[in-house]
């Protein structure tokens, strides 16, 4: 079988998993979750902190203090977005299609090497 055929196949299994209702539902919440403000704005804080705890990371002589501040931060920004229904949600569909891709790929070994996981 030449290369085209698999590659033909993957295309034709990608397709089908966009198609699937985890995949769909997941996308769903996430467009919802884009929508709410207080979520944008804690995650836009978190981004924040980690993009500057990664750059004090680089440094030659990190500030230590500085460095727990920002780890203090990003803690409490994950807590705000834990109480945030449309996070919570939005974790729970992503779970739902991850464990898609894993059936997926366990489905997969086993057909090409006889093991399963």
């Amino acid at each position: 079988m030449n290369m085209n055929v698999i590659f033909e196949k993957t295309r034709e299994l990608g397709e089908a998993i966009k198609a699937s209702e985890e995949y769909t539902h997941m996308k769903e919440i996430e467009a919802r979750a884009l929508k709410n403000e207080d979520a944008a704005l804690t995650m836009g804080k978190y981004l924040e902190a980690k993009g500057e705890l990664e750059q004090i990371l680089q440094t030659e002589h990190p500030d230590a203090a500085r460095m727990a501040e920002l780890s203090n931060q990003m803690e409490e920004m994950q807590q705000r977005l834990q109480m945030i229904d449309d996070i919570n949600q939005l974790n729970q569909a992503r779970e739902g299609f991850t464990n898609l891709i894993n059936q997926v790929n366990s489905v997969l070994r086993f057909i090409v090497t006889g093991e399963m996981d």
